[in-house]
């Protein structure tokens, strides 16, 4: 049998025993055989036994647990876990055949992500002691999920940080790059080997359908556009004209196509440039729109950037409010957990006063429930916004 390798914790160690991370400064002893990466059960400074994780001395989040029970973590362990998180999606293909299956800490497999796309699986490892696992990991995927395809995209800035090569490959038969998915009456493609993340902002999903219910024959300006999963949805909700805004050609390319296949092309335009720039250049030339949609990727990399991240967000949606009829639709979201609902909420009311204007809450945003918040885990609720009205005070 092999030795169980532990890590004690000291006795002024604050553990929660709902929350799956220990911190570096926490830790008494590491047994001397242990390497980084390795499984390792955790032990309180008096002898108990607190869960089995793995860890990594590189990273400030020194030990993740998986389990707080005394379990081998082997493809078993994988295989009730991943077939768990799958179960707990299963309604979703009444509406969509692209989610996701396994969302890390809050599907208790930290530093995994699975996606679902059509007939593929995206799967993203984001830590070292979840790459020494990856081949329980795509056992399981097959085991459990049993999709045609399997895409790794590992390529993320937290392989560099935690100590491991970047992989994007496939796993087992080749599929293709470009895959189609459906997400209620939208139509689009999805590159999953050069998109942003693992090729499309699924946590969006309920946002992007809802938009449609407020479109009808309204002129709307989608800032950091993407693929135009939230043009889409507009154009389809019978919007008069969808203006798209990104910075990279290859997405605003790819925006086109989803357009064709929605047959809403006749309905967006798109433009390439800084949204800043182009929001200051609408007001100079008195572009008035009914909706505005900003959701920007996250200002927010870390506590200490906050205070800039705030003054950027409180720029964008004044200058968005500037750009709104009386009455028009503020569609604003921020998707860092670092940025909390009541500073985004403050940002808001401040932006609204600097623009002598007032708003009432028309829909109030999180991300869907395949990107599930857990209460004991508050890292997991990151995705903030609302449907705002904006209102003229003169």
């Amino acid at each position: 049998m092999n030795k169980i390798k532990k890590i004690i914790l000291k006795k002024t160690a604050f553990t929660d025993r709902f929350h799956p991370w220990v911190y570096k400064n926490h830790i008494a002893v590491v047994d001397p055989e242990i390497s980084p990466g390795d499984i390792v059960s955790i032990i309180s400074h008096d002898n108990a036994y607190l869960g089995t994780g793995y860890y990594n001395p590189k990273s400030v989040i020194a030990i993740r647990i998986l389990s707080r029970k005394k379990e081998p973590i082997d493809n078993n362990f994988f295989n009730k876990y991943i077939f768990q998180a799958f179960q707990k999606r299963e309604q979703l293909k009444k509406i969509t055949n692209a989610f996701r299956i396994v969302s890390s800490e809050a599907d208790s497999l930290p530093g995994l992500i699975l996606d679902l796309y059509n007939n593929t699986v995206v799967f993203q490892i984001t830590t070292l002691g979840m790459k020494r696992l990856k081949n329980e990991i795509i056992s399981s995927i097959h085991n459990t999920i049993k999709p045609e395809y399997i895409f790794e995209r590992s390529d993320s800035i937290m392989c560099k940080l935690e100590g491991f090569k970047p992989a994007v490959s496939w796993h087992g038969l080749q599929g293709k790059e470009k895959t189609h998915i459906h997400e209620g009456k939208g139509k689009f493609i999805v590159d999953i080997a050069h998109g942003h993340k693992t090729g499309f902002y699924l946590d969006q999903r309920k946002s992007r359908i809802a938009v449609e219910n407020f479109a009808k024959n309204k002129k709307v300006l989608d800032i950091f556009s993407y693929t135009g999963g939230f043009a889409i949805h507009a154009a389809l909700g019978m919007a008069s004209k969808v203006v798209c805004i990104d910075i990279k050609n290859e997405w605003l390319e790819q925006l086109k196509y989803n357009a064709q296949i929605n047959n809403v092309s006749e309905k967006i335009e798109c433009i390439k440039g800084n949204a800043f720039n182009i929001l200051r250049k609408y007001i100079q030339t008195e572009e008035i729109f009914d909706i505005i949609i900003l959701d920007p990727p996250s200002f927010v990399k870390n506590k200490s950037g906050l205070q800039n991240a705030v003054k950027g967000y409180l720029e964008l949606n004044r200058l968005a409010m500037r750009l709104l009829n009386n009455k028009g639709i503020l569609c604003t979201f921020s998707c860092s957990h670092h940025m909390k609902n009541e500073i985004f909420s403050d940002m808001l009311k401040k932006a609204a006063e600097a623009e002598i204007k007032t708003f009432s809450i028309l829909k109030r945003c999180h991300q869907d429930k395949d990107h599930p918040i857990i209460e004991t885990i508050p890292e997991t609720e990151y995705l903030k916004g609302y449907f705002l009205s904006i209102i003229n005070k003169n």
